[in-house]
């Protein structure tokens, strides 16, 4: 058993849109400001969220998905990633109580139980009044098993209308309101079609950061905030670590493509990645003319891809090189944009059509329409990252998808539907579903034990 005390708070939304995520970006830059140690979560699949968490915090920001990953090895993950920090700030998803289906499965109301947090809701006062009492009320009476410790209201457009919400929360609840950020058009950050624009792709905005803790400081209650944090927090039990290092056998060196088309990665993967002996080396499939030197293996995850691909296509030494990795039996995981990429090619929402690296003989289009789901599944076929047999969690979210799927390509997984997915050659595995390591460990190990046989079919 591991006893460890971390201050915490969740920040969750009464629904989606309610600007939790300006909120929780606030919250953790006043408090970085403050000399503090600060660590981002969120809850669910996201990687863009957590990016911000990064550029606000200077820490990778982190995913807490009971779903995926299950609760005893969702405990380890916070407390793996919440180790020398002074507090950790979770973000919730959509509203408090969506969960998986529907149901509270993965929702940021099991997580605040699962890691025994406070929960600070946030209500969008745009254009309610005194209803926000009811609302507040109802969500705190919903299940009073989970510590709702307060309220913080977005979109407020005076003072007047700051006492009637805050004295309408207070009387119908008796706790308190810890912040009524009134209406603010200088938080903007760009969207596309996945969502925001990645951190990566917008650089490292001190004035950003800058301007969100003056929000903060004008606005809410961070003091508050980190008084409930520490008074509220107890020691959290957890019965495995997932994390301790391998230190018995060499290092194996795999090679992470990491730019702006590629940015998409739960950086828990990459630390059971090392944990299981592997040394992480970054590189750009858009600026580096080659893969890194003396590589045993392959990762390239998601992200735009798409909205890259003249780069991509521009840059032919680095997909040939690929592509002749992955002939000579390189393993090689490959995830969403990364599939995209180790493809024929890639056409775009114009109908325009890029050439990618060819590893496998399909093209990718993109649609109007996006694929976004939970997925478990099968491992039908071995791979760098499973044996036959295997039960996998991950999710998707893409907007492409495959135009010529060729008969003879070994799949990876079978589907709940009975569909097949994903795409093996050799010892290159490239799927749309993303897979938190965590949800199979083993999945870790296996690729890195991939890694040091070297050419060894799987």
């Amino acid at each position: 058993m591991s006893e460890n005390v971390y201050p915490r708070v969740l920040i969750a939304g009464v629904s989606s849109g309610v600007g939790k995520t300006t909120i929780s970006l606030a919250v953790m830059a006043a408090l970085v400001k403050r000399g503090l140690k600060v660590q981002g979560f969120k809850v669910g699949p996201d990687f863009i969220d957590p990016g911000y968490y990064e550029m606000v915090t200077g820490r990778p920001g982190r995913n807490l998905d009971s779903w995926m990953v299950g609760q005893e090895n969702t405990k380890s993950c916070f407390l793996h990633a919440s180790m020398g920090t002074d507090i950790s700030v979770i973000e919730g998803v959509m509203g408090l109580y969506d969960g998986k289906d529907g149901l509270d499965l993965g929702s940021s109301a099991e997580i605040a139980k699962l890691i025994e947090c406070p929960v600070i809701l946030v209500i969008d006062g745009a254009k309610i009044g005194g209803s926000a009492g009811a609302i507040a009320l109802g969500y705190v009476k919903y299940d009073e098993s989970l510590n709702i410790a307060g309220f913080i209201v977005n979109n407020v457009g005076s003072n007047r209308h700051e006492s009637m919400i805050r004295t309408a929360i207070e009387k119908a609840t008796g706790l308190p309101v810890f912040g009524c950020v009134k209406r603010n058009a200088r938080i903007q950050i760009s969207e596309r079609h996945l969502g925001l624009l990645t951190q990566i792709e917008k650089g490292n905005d001190s004035e950003f950061a800058d301007l969100l803790a003056e929000i903060a400081a004008e606005y809410i209650d961070v003091d508050g905030l980190l008084k409930l944090a520490r008074l509220s927090s107890k020691p959290l039990l957890c019965r495995n670590d997932m994390f301790r290092q391998t230190d018995s056998l060499a290092k194996v060196r795999i090679g992470v493509a990491y730019d702006k088309a590629f940015s998409f990665y739960y950086y828990d993967n990459l630390d059971l990645l090392e944990a299981a002996g592997a040394k992480i080396i970054f590189f750009s499939p858009i600026k580096d003319e080659q893969i890194p030197e003396g590589i045993d293996g392959l990762y390239i995850g998601g992200g735009y891809p798409e909205v890259y691909a003249n780069d991509l296509q521009q840059n032919k030494e680095i997909s040939l090189a690929i592509r002749k990795a992955i002939e000579d039996g390189m393993p090689v995981y490959a995830e969403c944009g990364g599939l995209m990429y180790l493809a024929k090619a890639v056409e775009d929402f114009d109908g325009i059509s890029f050439e990618m690296c060819g590893a496998f003989p399909v093209e990718c289009k993109m649609q109007k329409r996006p694929t976004l789901r939970y997925r478990e599944v099968v491992a039908i076929s071995n791979s760098v990252v499973a044996v036959e047999g295997d039960i996998l969690k991950g999710h998707e979210f893409h907007y492409s998808s495959i135009k010529n799927i060729i008969s003879n390509i070994k799949p990876a997984y079978r589907l709940e539907n009975g569909l097949t997915e994903g795409l093996i050659y050799k010892n290159a595995l490239a799927t749309y579903i993303h897979l938190h390591f965590a949800s199979k460990p083993g999945i870790a190990d296996r690729f890195v034990e991939m890694c040091r046989k070297g050419k060894v079919l799987v």
